[in-house]
């Protein structure tokens, strides 16, 4: 079962970056301390995590649809759980 979750992390994970996005490095290249204040990774972690939370609460249904089911619904899953947090952050901060 867990190999499964994380097969549904990466897939929820991968769902989040669509376009892609490279952020253009000058210089001497990107350490951590030189990322913005919004961190670039909380949306791809945030999209890996509601896609497991996703699959878990859905799993009985989801079993019954095979591999492409379960990645169809991590990847969507993903993309729309770190969409809607990114959006109600930003209705928080007033931006």
């Amino acid at each position: 079962m867990f190999p499964d979750f994380i097969i549904v992390a990466i897939i929820g994970w991968c769902g989040t970056g669509w376009p892609i996005h490279f952020p253009s490095v000058t210089g001497g290249g990107v350490e951590p301390g030189d990322w913005p204040p919004n961190c670039i990774m909380c949306g791809q972690i945030i999209g890996a995590a509601s896609a497991v939370i996703l699959v878990a609460v859905l799993g009985s249904n989801v079993a019954n649809s095979g591999f492409l089911g379960m990645a169809t619904l991590a990847f969507f899953g993903g993309s729309f759980g770190a969409n809607l947090i990114g959006n109600l952050r930003s209705a928080v901060a007033g931006r």
